[in-house]
């Protein structure tokens, strides 16, 4: 955790990275409550199982596999923090367009945002830190990354299952996306600067006998 208090544009990075992942966290879990509790629709909107199913794993899943070739390569050749500020963006939407709607064909989109932006998130959460950690020091980078993330997603349904008690869906979705939305603007004085394509060096060493 030291590297934390040494490398200010890393700390920087983790706390937009906290605001960000806690509001998506949070609001994960609460999809599924969202659309089989019959109290947050119109008597008109039936929701089945197999609708959540599609809803909440497959149309998810077919956009973040089908989208994930391309933010690897956008990954490899993007400003960094544009790019972190573009996923940010999308998972704001995602949840805006899920939770403030009535309407199947609006959750449908939403659920195409999340899945396209989350395969950008998978790319980014997995390789960030060979942007910013110097040589050798990779993997206690991603040991603090990891950690943090951990916290957050034991904390964060926690938080949303409190707050679905105090607060309908709609606004608890609308705060999450204030959240994503301050944690991306605390990354725009970083753009000028943001990495490109800083290489990490290998984390394991090749035996020849």
């Amino acid at each position: 955790m030291r590297f934390v208090r040494d490398d200010p544009l890393f700390r920087r990075t983790l706390i937009c990275w906290m605001l960000m992942g806690f509001a998506n966290l949070m609001m994960l879990p609460l999809r599924v409550e969202y659309l089989a509790n019959p109290a947050y629709h119109p008597a008109g909107l039936a929701v089945t199982v197999s609708t959540i199913a599609l809803l909440t794993g497959v149309i998810p899943n077919l956009a973040r596999l089908v989208l994930s070739p391309v933010w690897g390569y956008l990954f490899d050749h993007m400003n960094f923090f544009a790019l972190r500020m573009t996923l940010n963006l999308g998972f704001a939407l995602g949840i805006l367009a899920f939770f403030l709607t009535d309407s199947l064909a609006g959750m449908v989109a939403g659920a195409i945002v999340f899945g396209i932006s989350n395969a950008g998130g998978d790319v980014a959460w997995s390789l960030w830190v060979t942007k910013f950690a110097p040589a050798g020091r990779v993997a206690d980078y991603m040991a603090v990354h990891t950690s943090l993330t951990g916290v957050r997603g034991v904390l964060a349904p926690v938080a949303a299952f409190y707050g679905v008690q105090q607060l309908p869906p709609s606004v608890l979705a609308a705060l999450s996306a204030g959240l994503i939305v301050v944690a991306t603007a605390l990354l725009l004085p970083e753009l000028r600067g943001g990495r490109r394509g800083q290489p990490a060096p290998a984390l394991v060493e090749e035996v020849s006998e």
